[in-house]
């Protein structure tokens, strides 16, 4: 049987980053879909409308030992769990996905971390972590000029009650309301 050299790496902000699996995972899942919708029409049933293609999911686990041990671990001088488990906390947390590849085969993807578990028994960290690839979109801006309209009907009438001085006589308080009115 031909061996696979594999090396799995987790990268955040253009490699300014990167952790490398001490333990490579026994076997990882990866899931490939694609969204449909399905519709019932009349005189015929149902049918299906195929969609694109979803974004792929990754999980896999394995653990992350305290101490190197050459039986296991694929090299020597990788972080503490605890730095690890702070570490994805961290790149989860960011708001930017990270970049998941697997050297020896066609994963390399921008992704996010969806679910991250791990148990602790004071030295090594088992963990479980979930994948789901990023797209990146780009919205571009339209400058849209719509020119203003009017209804041809002229000015809009003025519909503020008139103000009235008490201090007028009745018969001034009326030619004034007679006048605003008949504007």
């Amino acid at each position: 049987m031909k061996y696979k050299h594999l090396e799995f790496w987790l990268t955040w902000n253009n490699n300014v980053e990167k952790l490398r699996l001490p333990v490579i995972p026994p076997k990882i899942a990866v899931k490939i879909g694609h969204s449909y919708i399905d519709i019932d029409l009349v005189a015929i049933g149902e049918a299906t409308i195929i969609g694109e293609s979803t974004l792929e999911e990754y999980s896999f686990s394995t653990f992350w030992p305290e101490t190197y041990d050459p039986g296991f671990c694929e090299y020597d001088g990788f972080p503490s769990p605890e730095e690890f488990v702070e570490t994805l906390k961290r790149w989860k947390n960011s708001g930017y996905p990270i970049r998941f590849t697997v050297t020896g085969s066609e994963i390399n993807a921008a992704v996010t971390i969806r679910d991250f578990s791990y148990e602790w028994d004071g030295f090594d960290i088992d963990f479980k972590l979930a994948l789901k690839e990023y797209r990146f979109v780009t919205i571009e801006s339209t400058e849209v000029s719509i020119p203003f309209q009017t209804t041809g009907k002229g000015k809009r009438p003025d519909t503020r009650k008139a103000k009235v001085s008490a201090t007028k006589k009745k018969e001034e308080k009326k030619s004034l309301v007679d006048k605003y009115n008949s504007r």
